[in-house]
């Protein structure tokens, strides 16, 4: 069984750790194929990751494109693609959460939805019953660690009984010591391979082992840039010219 980590944030968005720092610990880690970076509303991890690859041949890891994307109503949606063309701009911000599915698939994505029942960003069960099989939605993440009660993984369960969803999960991860909070087991080791368990919902997660203590100034400087940095980059770089979007 291969393992992957997923919804990994860098300094791409409200993260601690840049692309190279995360790829580089993993290498070290020595037991994890895959690495899917998810930064809100920005895909620029990726490549910056096939950069990695391309400098560290033999190592194991493998980057997944990804991105975690901010809906109306300040909801969030994780987009995995598994296979090229890779867009180097992730769909729209703020858009309604049918259009925002739409692009996701239309562009290849596999579209999963995140710590859902976490207040504000995240969906809701409620909600995610009604609209999971009319938008095509793919998934859900059953496990979280800002969700991570048996309750809360039993509710997922018992509503994920009626909607059919892969159940995969996310370390959330916005520090070095969070990485390995939520591992996801599918067979094989590619990240086709993992594109393959997702469609065929036989990859599994599980939880991790326990995070290191993240020390409260770095905890501190992660809420600032998520709060108030990465907003602010944000406006900076959509009042910028832009030059014509390329895939990759």
């Amino acid at each position: 069984m291969g393992q992957a980590i997923l919804h990994i944030h860098s300094t791409y968005s409200d993260g601690l750790a840049t692309v190279d720092q995360v790829l580089d610990e993993v290498d070290r880690h020595g037991e994890i194929d895959v690495v899917g970076f998810t930064d809100h509303d920005d895909v620029r991890a990726y490549e910056r990751a096939l950069r990695w690859k391309a400098d560290h041949p033999r190592s194991r890891v493998q980057p997944l494109w990804g991105v975690e994307l901010t809906v109306w109503g300040f909801k969030h949606l994780l987009i995995y693609q598994f296979q090229a063309p890779f867009p180097d701009r992730p769909p729209a911000k703020f858009l309604p959460l049918k259009r925002a599915v739409q692009a996701a698939k239309s562009a290849g994505g596999v579209v999963i939805v995140p710590h859902v029942d976490v207040f504000w960003v995240g969906m809701g069960r409620h909600r995610l019953t009604r609209v999971a099989k009319t938008l095509g939605i793919d998934g859900i993440e059953l496990l979280t660690p800002f969700q991570g009660s048996d309750r809360s993984v039993g509710n997922l369960l018992r509503m994920n009984r009626a909607c059919g969803l892969l159940a995969v999960g996310g370390s959330d991860a916005h520090h070095l010591q969070d990485l390995y909070r939520v591992i996801v087991e599918f067979p094989g080791h590619t990240v086709e391979d993992l594109g393959r368990a997702f469609a065929e919902q036989t990859a599994l997660p599980r939880w991790g082992p326990a995070a290191g203590r993240v020390p409260l100034h770095r905890q501190l400087r992660q809420h600032t840039r998520a709060l108030l940095v990465h907003p602010y980059e944000q406006v900076r770089r959509r009042t910028r010219p832009r030059a014509e979007p390329r895939l990759m």
